[in-house]
């Protein structure tokens, strides 16, 4: 699904309607679904984690990194804080976080950008 300007998404009614692709660079076990990539090579995207799944490392990235949990609950192994439905985490350029167990299914919105 490409996001159309000025049209409104129901996402989360939509869900089941949009493209789930496995998500690239990230564990078995996690599906986007893209919103928007932008001209600078970022994205919009909702992700689904299913439970179980590991992300084994800390990782950083050479974007800017917003993400709203919508529901769900997962677990940062190195600090043992819980990201639960309702929170929203922003990550700067080359900030690392990580590593992350999903305890419960995941439904992310996710904003990548560079500045």
């Amino acid at each position: 699904m490409a996001a159309k300007p000025g049209k409104y998404y129901d996402v989360l009614r939509a869900g089941p309607s949009l493209k789930w692709e496995r998500a690239e660079g990230e564990p078995e076990g996690v599906l986007e679904a893209v919103l928007r990539k932008h001209r600078d090579g970022g994205r919009t995207h909702v992700l689904r984690v299913e439970a179980g799944t590991v992300f084994p490392s800390a990782v950083s990235h050479e974007f800017f990194e917003e993400a709203y949990y919508i529901e769900g609950e997962m677990l940062n192994t190195k600090t043992n804080e819980v990201i639960k439905g309702g929170d929203y985490v922003f990550h700067k350029q080359r900030e690392k976080h990580g590593p992350f167990r999903c305890l419960k299914p995941c439904l992310i919105l996710e904003f990548r950008y560079y500045g």
